[in-house]
């Protein structure tokens, strides 16, 4: 239901809103093939530890930064739901992502009412996204419980205690049948890893043996 309902806003908006490229203009695509060259791109393989007691790897495709940004915002305020499929088949068309066979694909949560209001998560459209490329399962594990202020503006501590008890198991069922398998956790942009170390602190507590992160894009500083 939900991907048609996206088939179908996606058409609307290419109707109403013809495709153009947010680095030149041009109609037809949003990411022409001249301005390919401007997407920044991180090293994968350099993976970053976020929690040096309980290790958990995160890993991003592209800097947070000039047309990246701009494409980003384009998805989650625009709902053009299909940059995602342009960037994710860039990303793993120069790298593999290399994770257990038996690993689960899950998701950062948004508060419900902020979802409903929006009418989307973009990190559950780029975890399917990145589940259909693997060939990894994707399952809605956790959930936002509480409804905390936006990390806009706060600095790496703020951020920390911010998201603190935020997030809890939505599947224990199904969690408790997964729990000797590893689970990749995706978002749309890293910054501090704040918000990735609690749901991966959740998934642990529960655990899950090995916890990673994937991200669209890192923001290098704030």
């Amino acid at each position: 239901m939900l991907k048609e309902l996206i088939k179908t806003k996606e058409w609307i908006i290419d109707i109403l809103m013809p495709k153009k490229c947010l680095g030149c203009g041009r109609e037809g695509l949003y990411i022409c093939k001249d301005c390919e060259i401007f997407l920044s791109e991180v090293n994968m393989m350099e993976a970053e530890m976020l929690d040096l007691r309980n290790p958990t790897y995160i890993m991003s495709a592209w800097e947070y930064e000039g047309l990246v940004e701009k494409l980003i915002l384009k998805i989650k305020y625009d709902g053009c739901y299909d940059i995602i499929n342009d960037l994710i088949e860039k990303a793993f068309g120069k790298i593999e992502l290399n994770l257990p066979k038996n690993t689960y694909i899950t998701f950062v949560p948004m508060w419900g009412r902020k979802e409903r209001r929006r009418g989307f998560n973009q990190a559950e459209l780029i975890a399917k996204k990145v589940g259909e490329i693997t060939g990894r399962p994707v399952a809605k594990l956790l959930e936002k419980i509480k409804d905390n202020r936006s990390q806009v503006g706060l600095d790496p501590q703020e951020r920390a205690e911010n998201v603190k008890g935020v997030f809890g198991l939505r599947k224990q069922v199904l969690l408790r049948e997964v729990r000797p398998y590893s689970i990749l956790i995706v978002d749309d942009v890293y910054t501090t890893g704040a918000t990735m170390t609690e749901c991966a602190r959740v998934l642990k507590r529960a655990g899950v043996k090995q916890v990673w992160g994937f991200t669209l894009a890192r923001k290098l500083s704030i």
